[in-house]
């Protein structure tokens, strides 16, 4: 099962796996951060508003990688769809 997940996502075109690498490069780096406003709220500001700032930036991190994910396997589906077609 899981080698078919593998062999799936080894088998997609260059510009989808780009698009999966900068995405999941750019949401961790986002995620990141919101971590860290998080653990440097809870060390030294204790506010309410920076600690929701932070939770917010994890979250849309998350929302970010699947959708980021799940765009560039449509991308490939339909290019892929697109060039047997023809």
């Amino acid at each position: 099962m899981i080698k078919k997940i593998f062999d799936r996502l080894n088998s997609l075109n260059k510009f989808s796996k780009n698009i999966i690498k900068y995405g999941s490069a750019f949401s961790f780096i986002m995620c990141t951060m919101g971590v860290c406003i998080i653990a440097y709220n809870s060390l030294y500001t204790y506010k309410v508003a920076t600690y929701n700032i932070g939770s917010t930036m994890v979250y849309t991190s998350i929302v970010v990688f699947a959708q980021i994910v799940v765009g560039s396997l449509l991308i490939d589906f339909f290019g892929t769809l697109l060039s047997n077609h023809e």
